[in-house]
């Protein structure tokens, strides 16, 4: 946990840490000189499914899916984990990797029954690779440590993707999305997924981005869907008008954002939920495409 709820910090914690720094130093200086932040929460996968649900329920087809900032591609992995949303299973229910997440407040979300995913490609600066017992180790040591939980479900996603790993191509979002775009197949839907990273990307250069996404469907000659999991403020600074920048001056909470950019020039964006930044919670906040308590829309 973190902030008020965090548990205290033991007296002995901060001892005994300076004495491991300084016992390790030198490999430390080198794992922070040669290592970067790239936490891939496979937890996030939960909120993403029923964006992408609504995707492939208005494609009527097979999806094409792109991850930006995708690490070591685990999210791209979504049709291959078992998932409780609420009350409502779905997904590979025989997956060694079971994803739950509570639902809040007064609406349902759409939750598929599963996607089919036909192909499947992810973008990140430094790509990691699932088979080396380094990129595990370092993904596992940038959970936070009271969080067993989390390091129980990503070991189990680390394994199930060391067979079948997804293709991660290094890159810049900001320079190569139309270049791995094009790998796209014609036959499936695009979707370029962001699960909390735009956030380390200047305002301009995520506007950059979005004018992107809208050139890759002129391209297509077809819809291409962006699924956003974002901060508020981040969100805000898209300039696709789904939502207000925080009042606070603060990053605001984390929020699902869906846009559908034609190949004609058209954008349809709208908010769908809020949510945990792990995916631990989800409040659905679109009303038209929210279920009922018996499933139906």
């Amino acid at each position: 946990m973190s902030g008020k709820a965090a548990r205290p910090i033991d007296e002995g914690a901060y001892p005994t840490f300076a004495a491991f720094v300084d016992a390790h130093r030198d490999e430390i200086e080198q794992l922070v000189a040669t290592h970067t932040t790239q936490t891939n929460e496979v937890g996030r996968t939960l909120v993403m499914l029923p964006a992408v649900g609504l995707v492939s329920s208005e494609a009527d087809g097979p999806l094409a899916l792109l991850d930006i900032g995708a690490s070591a591609g685990l999210n791209l992995l979504i049709d291959r984990y078992g998932f409780h949303i609420g009350a409502v299973a779905s997904g590979s229910l025989t997956s060694p990797v079971r994803l739950e997440c509570a639902v809040e407040g007064e609406l349902r979300p759409p939750v598929p029954e599963r996607v089919h995913i036909a192909w499947r490609l992810g973008l990140d600066l430094h790509p990691l690779d699932v088979r080396e017992p380094e990129t595990r180790a370092w993904l596992l040591a940038l959970v936070w440590p009271e969080h067993v939980d989390r390091m129980a479900r990503l070991d189990a996603a680390l394994d199930l993707a060391r067979d079948d790993p997804p293709t991660v191509l290094p890159g810049d979002l900001t320079r190569d999305l139309a270049r791995v775009a094009a790998r796209a197949p014609t036959h499936a839907t695009l979707v370029v997924s962001s699960t909390w990273t735009l956030a380390y990307v200047v305002p301009e250069l995520r506007r950059s981005f979005v004018a992107d996404v809208q050139e890759v469907a002129r391209s297509r000659g077809d819809d291409v869907w962006l699924v956003a999991g974002e901060g508020q403020g981040v969100l805000a600074s898209l300039g696709l008008s789904l939502v207000d920048p925080p009042s606070d001056g603060t990053g605001g909470p984390s929020l699902l954002g869906l846009c559908r950019f034609g190949a004609d020039g058209a954008i349809d964006a709208r908010l769908l939920a809020e949510c945990h930044a792990h995916g631990r919670w989800l409040r659905w906040l679109d009303r038209p495409s929210a279920v009922d308590a018996g499933g139906a829309a």
